[in-house]
């Protein structure tokens, strides 16, 4: 199959070209999660349009030299800016999304297509290259070019009217009991400027102490730049960060909680990082912070229905949690890694 692989540059693309980019999205949300709302294409557009400092991304439509009208398939290259903190351990990688079409498949498309994230993670200098997948032929396309499965996941979600709301208050009761010396504070958007910098530090730690397995990836490092970054997205979309953290008698943070809520996939909320400081463990700061947060997503997001979270397979105690609220697994994960020289073997053989 003869392909075009082309830039597609957000901040400079034409209408033409997010035409041809919205109509493959759509298509891809109909192959992976059709059931799913799906994000209109402003809010797509916004999103893609605002740069990350410490992350550089270089997007490419795939598209058939005999069809240039319609996208079959899309690469995302990712790598940490040289100005990044997260620069100087983690150089050595670059993170690929690849994408194919399910009618175009089988057809030398997606080698092809990693032939060019090859060539340019030898341009950059990188020597391994990190990818994940969640689609029988993703992981079947791993095994054929002998990649690494370093980190096993899963995709969980939670229907709210499913969950024993018992057993979420009693914990939310028992936080303050079991915890005396703890008090919870709640952000929403915008952490508050005067602790900006200790919150960085905690969602770094914790962060980094999430189960990696064989992964070749080093700490990333969470700055306050990054979270404003961050809340200037959701801001834009007219989004929700909502954030809980619990705070001990001398000021500390000893653990967190944040959701994300998108306003085009009304149905669903996203849950992000939970957390808890090493020497505040063992007395039940995780489940408080989850109870209270479930108990404030139904209060305050009465059209969610359903709450989605991603799990490495051996964060055991995460997980053990998360069971117990009655989250589900809804698809199994994988995220592969391979050397830049095994990689171009493979090409060349």
């Amino acid at each position: 199959m003869n392909i075009e692989i082309i830039p597609f540059e957000p901040e400079a693309a034409t209408e033409r070209e997010w035409a041809r980019f919205h109509a493959y999205r759509r298509v891809r949300h109909e192959e992976t999660d059709p059931k799913d709302p799906i994000a209109e294409d402003t809010t797509t557009e916004k999103l893609m349009k605002r740069p990350d400092p410490h992350v550089k991304i270089s997007r490419f439509a795939v598209v058939d030299a005999a069809q240039p009208s319609g996208q079959i398939g899309s690469l995302d290259y990712y790598t940490f800016r040289e100005e990044s903190p997260s620069y100087h351990a983690n150089k050595h990688l670059a993170y690929v999304e690849l994408e194919v079409l399910r009618s175009s498949r089988r057809r030398g498309v997606g080698r092809t297509i990693l032939a060019e994230a090859a060539k340019l993670a030898k341009e950059h200098g990188k020597e391994v290259i990190l990818s994940s997948c969640f689609e029988e032929d993703g992981m079947a396309f791993i095994r054929a070019i002998n990649a690494q499965v370093a980190l096993k996941g899963q995709e969980n979600r939670l229907f709210l009217d499913r969950v024993e709301w018992q057993m979420v208050e009693r914990w939310a009761e028992e936080g303050p009991t079991r915890s005396p010396y703890s008090t919870l504070q709640w952000f929403t958007n915008r952490i508050d400027e005067s602790i900006i910098v200790d919150y960085s530090e905690i969602y770094k730690e914790t962060a980094n102490q999430v189960p990696l397995d064989d992964l070749d990836v080093n700490d990333i490092i969470h700055t306050p730049e990054s979270f404003r970054v961050r809340e200037a997205r959701i801001e834009d979309v007219g989004g929700t960060w909502l954030t809980a953290i619990t705070r001990e008698a001398k000021g500390q943070i000893s653990g967190l909680t944040e959701m994300i809520h998108w306003p085009d996939r009304e149905t669903m909320i996203q849950q992000g990082l939970t957390g808890v400081k090493e020497p505040f463990r063992g007395s039940g700061l995780g489940k408080w912070l989850k109870a209270a947060m479930l108990l404030r997503v139904r209060r305050e997001f009465p059209q969610v229905k359903v709450i989605t979270t991603t799990n490495a397979t051996s964060n055991a105690p995460m997980l053990s949690i998360n069971q117990r609220l009655g989250f589900k697994i809804h698809r199994e994960t994988a995220m592969a890694q391979i050397g830049l020289e095994a990689l171009e073997a493979y090409l060349g053989s």
